[in-house]
């Protein structure tokens, strides 16, 4: 495969100009979509190759964005875990060096050898990538989990979560990207609507998870972890047209298998609709896709961040109030 050099590039480009990127926008919100991540099995390894191409340099911002709130330092133990083609784990390798340990995980065999090669060709030789579920933590101990746009595939989080709070380190942290909220004006969601009006029995399930500061503080919490960090991060993402956008969808993504089920002339239709809601085929798109950054913590822990050098995760909301000490009923007969 010629193709995975381009992660390798993306990240360097993006992140030797990442300082110059304004900061994350706390706005809300952006869509559901429910074609912009990786999924397991054949119709995510077919996509793999033009998801190179198509999403991984659009998207490498945000995963620098969460690398460099998570404040790695170098020597420490990183589980990456739904890691894809691997752009983050580019970044999280950078950021603990050659003495520290990065395990790179994803459930694609195609996503793995392609992460595999990549990281080869990168030079880095403390990344080691395996084919595992989320919720395989090998060997623990980890200084950081991190998960970009992949918590959504598990059909249990609260089992996910709580398997990764057991792996961490005591000052251990959590580190997800997760796409929302949802914003009716993003073409992800002008695309999805299409489809939800014209074939309505078609929709996908959607890839993400409720991004809401609440909801994931909830989620986070059934795991047995506590939110420390919640933000709204927005990047610029342009396609020279509306066609190609839907090109880019199409071929590279989980839409691929909505595409093959409904076929050229139904989705034709629904192209159309997407068409006349963003100024035709040939209109050019610029947009701000909001992917919310959030870090969780083992109750009570201490933690770093690069917003806030020390950051003490609270309690569990859902934890009993503390027992006051038990005093001796009072003597009667004592003056």
């Amino acid at each position: 495969m010629g193709f995975p050099c381009c992660v390798a590039a993306a990240v360097d480009g993006a992140a030797a100009a990442h300082a110059c990127v304004r900061p994350p926008s706390p706005v809300p919100p952006a869509s559901v979509r429910g074609m912009l991540t990786p999924v397991m099995g054949t119709p995510w390894d077919r996509a793999a190759a033009r998801y190179l191409e198509e999403w991984v340099p659009r998207f490498v911002p945000y995963h620098l964005d969460l690398v460099q709130e998570l404040a790695l330092a170098r020597g420490q133990r990183v589980l990456v875990a739904s890691a894809g083609p691997g752009a983050e784990v580019l970044a999280v390798a950078r950021a603990v060096g050659d003495r520290g340990l990065v395990r790179a995980t994803d459930a694609s065999d195609e996503l793995v050898g392609i992460c595999r090669e990549q990281v080869a060709r990168a030079g880095f030789p403390a990344v080691n990538v395996e084919r595992a579920d989320l919720a395989d933590v090998g060997d623990g101990n980890w200084n950081a989990i991190v998960c970009c746009f992949g918590l959504w595939t598990a059909p249990d989080r609260t089992a996910v979560l709580a398997s990764w709070a057991k792996a961490l380190a005591s000052h251990g942290k959590v580190g997800v990207l997760t796409f929302g909220p949802p914003d009716d004006s993003d073409p992800f969601e002008m695309l999805a609507q299409a489809l939800r009006d014209l074939e309505p029995n078609a929709l996908a399930a959607p890839a993400s998870v409720a991004a809401d500061r609440d909801s994931m503080t909830k989620m986070f919490e059934d795991g047995g972890l506590s939110l420390v960090r919640h933000t709204v991060l927005r990047h610029t993402v342009s396609f020279p047209s509306a066609e190609a956008f839907a090109n880019a969808i199409r071929e590279g993504r989980t839409w691929r298998r909505v595409w093959e089920e409904l076929g050229p002339e139904r989705m034709g239709l629904v192209t159309a609709r997407f068409y006349d809601r963003v100024g035709g085929p040939t209109a050019p798109l610029s947009f701000e896709p909001a992917v919310t950054l959030a870090i969780a913590a083992l109750p009570g822990a201490e933690v770093e961040l690069m917003s806030r050098p020390s950051a003490k995760a609270p309690p569990l909301a859902s934890a009993p109030p503390p027992k006051r000490p038990s005093r001796p009923p009072p003597d009667p007969y004592k003056d």
